[in-house]
C-alpha cells in the first residue's frame, strides 16, 4: 500500500504545556509527512508508517528530536525528512500544508494529533485561570479546526480523504482539574461529527480516538507509580496502554479497512470507561 502520513508532536515538560502533537496520515501516495513525531504516540504511528513503507517527513516542535529520529530511521533503510513545526501558530499550520503540496502534491489524510495543558493553571472551575482559555482551546481544538479546514478543499480536489483526530477521554468523562483540557477535547469529539456530517458526500470520512492513561515518556515522567496503579486498578485490562496500542487504532482509521466507519471515537483506554467504580475488578 502507498501511504503518505502527516504527524506533527511537539514534546514538553508537563509542568508548562504536556505535549502538541497532530499527525496527518495521507494514504495512496509514496511519500509520508509526519508532524509531531518525535515522541509517544506519534513517534509510535511514524514507526509503525514506516514499517509499511511510507516515506515521512517528520515535522516536530522540537527540531533536534525531529532530526534525532529521521536519522536513526534512516539509517534502517527508510525515507524520511524532518522539518520544524508549532501547533500553536496558524501561519505554521498553513505552511505545513503549504509544504505538503509543493512537495507531494495531495494530502489524503490527516490525523490531528494535538493536546496539552498547564496542570498548575487548569484547574476545577473554582479556581482555574480563565485567562488560560484562549491558549487551551487554540491548541487543543483550533490547530485541529484549522488544519482540516486547510487540507478539507485538497482532498476534494483528488475525489475525497481522511481524517483521524486524537482526542482524549477527558473529553467524555470529568475530572477534579483539567476542566479546559476536557471541555477543549469534547469539542475535538463534536468537529469530529460535524467534519463527518458536512464532507461525507464528498467522500471524506472523519473519525476520532480518546486514549486513557498511555504509558508515553511524558505520563512515565510526570505520573508517579502510585497515580499509574490507581489508573491500572480501574482499567479492565491487565496492564496500562502503550503508545503502540493509539498507533495501531489510528493505522486502521487511516485505512480503507475503515472505510464504512465515519463520525466515531474509538475509546482505547483499557475498559477504564466501560464500567461503574463499584464493579470489583480481579
Amino acid at each position: 500500500m502507498k501511504l503518505i502520513l502527516f504527524i506533527y508532536l511537539k514534546t514538553t515538560s508537563m509542568k508548562k504545556t504536556n505535549w502538541k502533537s497532530v499527525l496527518l496520515y495521507i494514504i495512496r501516495i509514496v511519500e509520508l509527512v509526519i508532524t509531531g513525531a518525535a515522541g509517544g504516540i506519534g513517534e509510535a504511528t511514524t514507526r509503525r508508517i514506516v514499517s509499511e513503507g511510507g516515506k515521512v517527513v517528520i515535522a516536530d516542535h522540537s527540531k533536534e528530536k525531529a532530526e534525532q529520529l529521521a536519522a536513526e530511521l534512516t539509517q534502517s533503510g527508510a525515507d524520511v525528512r524532518p522539518i520544524y513545526f508549532s501547533a500553536t501558530e496558524l501561519q505554521s499550520c498553513k505552511e505545513l500544508i503549504d509544504f505538503a503540496m509543493k512537495e507531494y502534491g495531495q494530502v489524503d489524510i490527516l490525523i490531528n494529533n494535538v493536546g496539552g495543558i498547564d496542570p498548575k493553571r487548569d484547574l476545577g472551575i473554582e479556581k482555574l485561570d480563565i485567562n488560560y482559555f484562549d491558549e487551551v482551546f487554540h491548541l487543543n481544538l483550533c490547530c485541529t479546526m484549522y488544519l482540516s479546514q486547510q487540507v478539507i478543499p485538497i482532498m476534494v480536489a483528488h475525489g475525497g480523504g481522511n481524517i483521524v483526530n486524537v482526542a482524549s477521554i477527558s473529553g467524555m468523562t470529568a475530572d477534579a482539574n483539567g476542566t479546559l483540557y476536557g471541555a477543549s477535547k469534547a469539542g475535538v469529539i463534536n468537529l469530529t461529527k460535524y467534519i463527518a456530517t458536512q464532507l461525507g458526500k464528498k467522500n471524506i470520512r472523519c473519525n476520532a480516538v480518546a486514549p486513557g492513561l498511555i504509558l508515553t515518556p511524558a505520563a512515565l515522567d510526570n505520573l508517579n507509580e502510585d497515580v499509574r496503579n490507581i489508573f491500572l486498578g480501574q482499567c479492565a485490562t491487565p496492564y496500562l496502554g502503550e503508545p503502540e496500542d493509539v498507533a495501531a487504532t489510528i493505522a486502521f482509521l487511516a485505512s480503507n479497512d475503515a472505510r464504512y466507519i465515519t463520525g466515531q471515537t474509538i475509546v482505547v483506554d483499557g475498559g477504564l470507561t466501560t464500567h461503574n467504580p463499584t464493579v470489583e475488578l480481579s
